[in-house]
């Protein structure tokens, strides 16, 4: 199988099922019941797009997907940083979501004319839950950012702090750049820096916000390693922090105790 599509796909299933796994431990702590159902629904919709791609690469030649999914160490994991880290307070699950959201929704518009026929077939169903995910971060950033008081202190708080990580999304390795010069990702994920940066501003200008978004020449001064903050890089190459290593030890534990089971 080729490499670069292989780290490609392993890009979109990784991101998709930290960040799944994440928004599942909200279950039964969303701040309210409907929000709660919101916030599974959500999370089984990430995970299950994690299984498509996994699958995919399976179909392609590659691995078993639940040892992809369950028995991989860290450092075998692409997923960007800024998905690995904890929850925080809800403040940061919503904004963390809605500008990640952007940039997938971005990131599956280029797929759609991938040269991987394949990938560019199943990216449209993709697109269809992905954007009612995007729906429902609006939702939550109008309710955040529009307010008074504490939650719009705590909302621009996780924003600064989402907003360090965001490079990470942006990064590409050698690897990266082939499956770009091989037509599997069209653009790369660097060049939709522009395009997240625009709709970033857009989105956040009705709440005096847009000033904070970066410009994408400084996205990619970052992500490109040219300039500080290198603790959003290096998801992609696997290099992780300490909290993707206690995601993982939960999200296999059942699988780990007897892989060779059947349910």
């Amino acid at each position: 199988m080729n490499a670069a599509l292989r780290h490609l796909l392993l890009c979109l299933a990784d991101d998709e099922l930290v960040l799944g796994h994440r928004d599942s431990e909200w279950t039964a702590f969303a701040p309210f019941i409907e929000e709660d159902v919101a916030m599974a629904s959500i999370a089984q919709d990430e995970i299950s797009h994690a299984s498509v791609f996994f699958n995919l690469l399976k179909d392609l030649g590659g691995d078993d997907p639940d040892r992809l999914a369950f028995l991989r160490d860290a450092p075998e994991f692409r997923n960007a940083r800024l998905l690995e880290r904890p929850n925080g307070d809800w403040a940061y699950t919503v904004v963390r979501h809605f500008l990640y959201d952007l940039f997938d929704d971005l990131r599956l518009d280029a797929l759609a004319a991938s040269s991987c026929r394949e990938l560019a077939q199943v990216v449209d169903r993709l697109r269809r839950e992905e954007r009612y995910h995007l729906m429902h971060g609006r939702a939550w950033v109008a309710r955040l950012a529009g307010a008074e008081g504490e939650a719009r202190s705590r909302f621009e708080t996780a924003l600064e702090a989402v907003l360090a990580d965001v490079p990470g999304l942006f990064e590409m390795t050698a690897l990266d750049r082939a499956a770009t010069e091989a037509g599997f990702f069209p653009g790369g994920a660097a060049g939709l820096a522009s395009a997240w940066a625009e709709r970033a501003r857009e989105e956040l200008a009705p709440f005096g916000l847009a000033e904070r978004v970066p410009g994408a020449a400084s996205l990619l001064a970052v992500a490109g390693g040219e300039a500080p903050r290198p603790e959003a890089l290096g998801g992609r190459e696997g290099a992780h922090t300490e909290d993707l290593d206690r995601l993982l030890g939960a999200l296999g534990e059942v699988y780990r105790s007897d892989p060779q089971a059947a349910w």
